[in-house]
């Protein structure tokens, strides 16, 4: 049985924090991180995971640190695992 709730999809995050701190829409975040603006789309509905590359990436761009993006992720995906295995 799960008892914890469920954790934020990093994109969540990414979209309520720190791009609506930076003031940044999606195409503005694709530009500065050299990725296509679906790609930004995607990963802040939650239909595409942050991966170790990106992390990187967005540490470069937002300056926060990768090992943040890739612990969130991971919690996230070991929570839907467990959600699947019940």
């Amino acid at each position: 049985m799960i008892t914890n709730s469920k954790p934020m999809h990093p994109g969540q995050v990414l979209l309520s924090v720190y791009m609506k701190e930076m003031k940044l829409n999606q195409s503005q975040l694709a530009r500065l991180c050299l990725c296509a603006p679906r790609k930004i789309n995607e990963i802040v509905n939650a239909k595409r995971n942050i991966s170790p590359a990106f992390a990187v990436i967005l540490e470069e761009v937002l300056g926060t640190k990768a090992e943040m993006w890739v612990r969130m992720q991971a919690e996230y995906d070991l929570w839907e695992a467990r959600k699947r295995a019940a």
